[in-house]
């Protein structure tokens, strides 16, 4: 059986400083994600991983305790 491949795109550098910078600026994700050309997972992976708050969301916030 072969094995299963995916056609995974990396995040480049230059998606990474523009999604800092759409961020920092306040933009929505329906904006940011369709900026990117990325699905809305995508961008909320991505920014979790990179600690980056997004508006609207819980992304990157500390949580109430």
């Amino acid at each position: 059986m072969a094995a299963r491949t995916y056609n995974v795109e990396r995040w480049s550098p230059e998606e990474d400083q523009q999604l800092r910078s759409m961020s920092e600026s306040g933009k929505s994700l329906t904006l940011i994600s369709a900026r990117l050309k990325k699905p809305m997972k995508a961008i909320v992976a991505r920014a979790s991983s990179l600690h980056i708050a997004i508006a609207g969301t819980g992304i990157g916030q500390r949580s109430r305790r």
